[in-house]
């Protein structure tokens, strides 16, 4: 048997998964035993047949347990753990596998196994759980094992989940030193595990996108690619197309991250067996980014349980103009999200000042505009910078601090473009461009909101594009002088959209009232009257070029 281990550990280290899954395959059929099965379960996993290697698995374990070799069942207890997480995605199952196997080798002194435990505790901390603080004491306890018995394996795991844990704090500097040091000795080979390998270059991915640096994020999806490919994994591989969309989402490529999801989410699908909600969940927001909000609401169904769900709920909502429903989806995120885990709680934070700008709880934006300032204050990259000053930029427009408001935006729209981010920074360019018609300098305006609407047209978010166009003078939207001021076209183009005067005032950031009157007059310059003056308005925009 000894030369069949041999030959079948040279195998998998070749990464020849079908030669050593069938080479082993036929030594067990002479009987059962832990070492074969345990290497049969590598093959099968890499081969993404998860039923095998989970019974191989067990199988293995039982044995040791019979034998009363407690590290041993404790090793297979922590690949349990790991298939589980890896294949299934089922955290219970993850977490029970955990405590078996700390449990059987807490009674054996120190061990590679026992630091890979807490390592593995430590992910489902930090990663499931969203503690970064257990996940930090946990990876300190992992380290510590590691070095006492010389296993770099849990040791560069911990080292690259505690710089992740750091980063998510705000202590950038330290957490990416972590992060290099750890992903340095991966690639260079000391880390012999290639799912270790790739879990610690993924921490590294995680943490660029945390602080939107989405340049280096971009630079290590490349490698964690061509450790993919060298393992023929083709789930990892899955999983960093995932990543890279969105480096490309943020770069304005979305017709390349648009085919990077959906064949990441393809791929997903047929090797779990099952729907996928990691593609389908960004799928779903590029769909809403596009103004394909019906193909967005069927996507967005399909991945409902993803931690990511309510902010693309409240971004639809918000593109509805239903406010409240997106404060609501922002603030339900929050709530999930521990006030540590400060790089996670930006998104959500951005939606809530907008929603709370539209349901004219100023105050209450102020309040999430304070905490973007204070996660902008510990993590200062130039994406964050940007994405706090449009915030504030949006609530001083909206309590009518208009010059303020106008030097928040010009800074926005500086930060965003040199964080090579054309959707936001073009967004930045229309609230820009209505302050500035509200200073009554229509010519900077003007040129604001084409240069938006450019922007948004070329890549893609229509919508957006429209509502930057409706900014420009009436005489370029259509043929005939109707007499309307700029604002009551804008209007009239909401209005010819199917919004309500309400979700027109949320999206203006108007009183219901001014709507009110702004439609009023816009009725009256037309000669529209009665019941029917709403519907003959929608068709006078669209034969005179409004929408």
């Amino acid at each position: 048997m000894s030369d069949v281990l041999t030959a079948g550990r040279e195998a998998l280290e070749r990464g020849e998964w079908e030669e050593a899954r069938t080479l082993l395959e036929a030594e067990l059929r002479g009987g059962e035993s832990p070492e074969l099965l345990e290497q049969l379960a590598i093959a099968a996993r890499w081969m993404f047949d998860g039923e095998a290697a989970f019974g191989a698995t067990e199988r293995a374990y039982r044995l040791y347990r019979q034998r009363g070799d407690d590290r041993s069942a404790g090793r297979a207890a922590l690949s349990l753990a790991m298939l589980a997480y890896n294949l299934r995605r089922a955290d219970a199952v993850m977490s029970g596998w955990l405590d078996r196997a700390r449990h059987l080798l807490d009674g054996v002194e120190a061990t590679p196994e026992g630091a890979l435990a807490r390592a593995l505790e430590a992910h489902l901390a930090l990663i499931v759980h969203n503690d970064p603080i257990r996940a930090r004491a946990l990876c300190a306890e992992a380290a510590e094992l590691a070095r006492a018995v010389h296993a770099v394996d849990p040791e560069m795991l911990a080292l690259g989940l505690d710089g992740l844990a750091q980063v998510t704090q705000g202590q950038v500097e330290e957490g990416l030193r972590s992060l290099d040091e750890a992903v340095a000795a991966a690639v260079a080979g000391d880390v012999s595990d290639p799912e270790l390998l790739q879990t610690i270059c993924c921490y590294l991915i995680y943490a660029c996108k945390r602080v939107r640096d989405f340049d280096r994020a971009g630079e290590w999806c490349a490698r964690v690619q061509e450790a993919a490919h060298s393992f023929s994994d083709h789930h990892m591989f899955a999983v960093c197309r995932v990543h890279y969309a969105d480096v490309l989402l943020w770069r304005g490529a979305w017709g390349d991250a648009e085919r990077e999801l959906e064949a990441a989410t393809e791929a997903l699908d047929s090797i779990t067996g099952q729907q996928t909600a990691d593609g389908r969940i960004r799928l779903a927001d590029l769909r809403r980014r596009q103004g394909r909000f019906d193909e967005a609401e069927r996507l967005l169904a399909e991945a409902d349980t993803h931690q990511l769900a309510p902010l693309v709920r409240g971004e639809l909502d918000l593109e509805r103009g239903e406010a409240l429903a997106a404060a609501e989806s922002a603030e339900r995120y929050l709530r999930r999200m521990p006030a540590v885990q400060m790089t996670e709680r930006t998104v959500a934070l951005e939606l809530l000042v907008r929603a709370r700008i539209g349901t004219h709880e100023l105050e209450r934006a102020r309040e999430a505009v304070e905490e973007l300032a204070a996660i902008v204050a510990a993590i200062p990259t130039e994406p964050l910078r940007g994405a706090h000053t449009l915030a504030a930029g949006l609530l001083a427009a909206a309590e009518g601090e208009y010059d303020n408001a106008r030097q928040l935006l010009e800074d926005a729209v500086d930060l965003l473009a040199a964080g090579h981010s054309p959707y936001e920074s073009a967004r930045a360019r229309v609230a820009l461009a209505r302050v500035l018609e509200a200073l009554g300098r229509r010519g900077l305006a003007e040129r604001e909101a084409e240069r938006a609407a450019a922007a948004l047209s070329e890549i893609g978010a229509d919508a957006e594009a429209r509502r930057a166009r409706a900014l420009l003078p009436a005489a370029r939207q259509r043929p005939a002088d109707d007499g309307l001021t700029r604002r009551e076209a804008e209007i009239l183009a909401l209005v010819a959209a199917g919004r309500t005067n309400e979700q027109i005032a949320s999206e203006l950031v108007l009183s219901l009232r001014t709507v009110e009157r702004h439609v009023s007059n816009i009725y009256a310059k037309l000669g529209l009257i009665g019941r029917n003056a709403r519907a003959a308005a929608v068709a006078y925009a669209g034969a005179h070029g409004y929408v």
